[in-house]
């Protein structure tokens, strides 16, 4: 099943479409806002993807990472927003920057730059997406970034953006829209206690502790490399895990799901002739499905 899905472009772009254009009929919630955040989000899906074979993160050719992103996002659909898009651009423009400073170490202090001013004008969108800086800064350390100058940069052309934006915003006489820059943490965890993540997230927790256990019997091309790429995205998710937990900040679930969707994928690829791997895929997939017609009858 997996390698069906998954080995050929086409089926795999159709599967994936139609799963989150699938989630929005079930949810009855058909709108051309709601299409528009849907194919957003088909468009994220695809560059995680995209991103993950030009990096060889996965070490295999298949576009396994899209339809498990897909599966995932069943999470953020129901409640689905331009700031948790936003998120998912800006992790993955770091992700991007980070990987690409790996292999062009002289370029480094350019990504960095690009991150800092994309994440500038991030913060006048949404203000809490300054609490990326701690997981792509710590993915550019994981990469092989070393120089604090080259952090510095990113830092300071991010005070820059937000330093001009004030002062447009002063020039126009909207002073009181400076103060919305600061980052509103209301620690309501009421977001998170519905019935998606009530039985999506136990699976998903137990499913990539499995696959931890099993690296040691894969079969990887270059074991060491795969091995720290798996250790470094489950620093990634245990950073996002604690960042959702102290600031209850749901916008972030969506930075989680793409760092799950990659370790679940590596299990998923390398034990895809197992018939248990295989059952458990097709169990994520009906817990996504079951779980969002829960949520509309349920309303929770």
């Amino acid at each position: 099943m997996i390698r069906t899905l998954t080995d050929n472009k086409a089926t795999a772009f159709i599967f994936s479409f139609a799963l989150l254009i699938g989630y929005q009929v079930i949810l009855d919630t058909v709108s051309l806002a709601s299409i528009l955040k849907t194919v957003l989000l088909f468009a994220e899906g695809l560059l995680l993807n995209y991103l993950c074979s030009k990096y060889k993160i996965i070490g295999q050719k298949n576009n396994l990472v899209l339809i498990v992103f897909c599966l995932l996002s069943v999470v953020v659909i129901p409640d689905l927003s331009f700031n948790d898009l936003v998120y998912g651009l800006v992790w993955l423009a770091g992700f991007l920057f980070a990987f690409e400073s790996s292999e062009n170490p002289s370029q480094t202090d350019n990504y960095l730059i690009y991150f800092g001013i994309l994440l500038g004008f991030s913060q006048t969108v949404n203000p809490i997406s300054v609490l990326l800086f701690i997981p792509v800064y710590l993915l550019f350390i994981q990469t092989g970034t070393r120089n604090i100058r080259n952090l510095i940069l990113g830092l300071l052309y991010f005070s820059m953006v937000i330093f001009a934006y004030v002062c447009v915003l002063y020039v126009i006489e909207l002073e009181g829209e400076i103060l919305s820059l600061i980052p509103k943490l209301t620690f309501e965890y009421s977001a998170f206690d519905n019935i998606l993540i009530k039985l999506l997230f136990p699976f998903v927790i137990v499913s990539i502790i499995i696959h931890l256990l099993s690296l040691n019997t894969y079969k990887f091309r270059f074991p060491n490399k795969s091995k720290i790429l798996n250790f470094t995205l489950l620093i990634q998710l245990s950073i996002a895990v604690v960042l959702i937990v102290l600031t209850s900040q749901s916008d972030l679930l969506i930075y989680a799901l793409m760092a799950s969707a990659i370790l679940l994928s590596f299990g998923f690829t390398y034990k895809s002739e197992s018939i248990f791997v295989n059952a458990a895929f097709a169990s994520l997939l009906c817990i996504a499905l079951a779980s969002l017609y829960l949520h509309k009858i349920l309303i929770l």
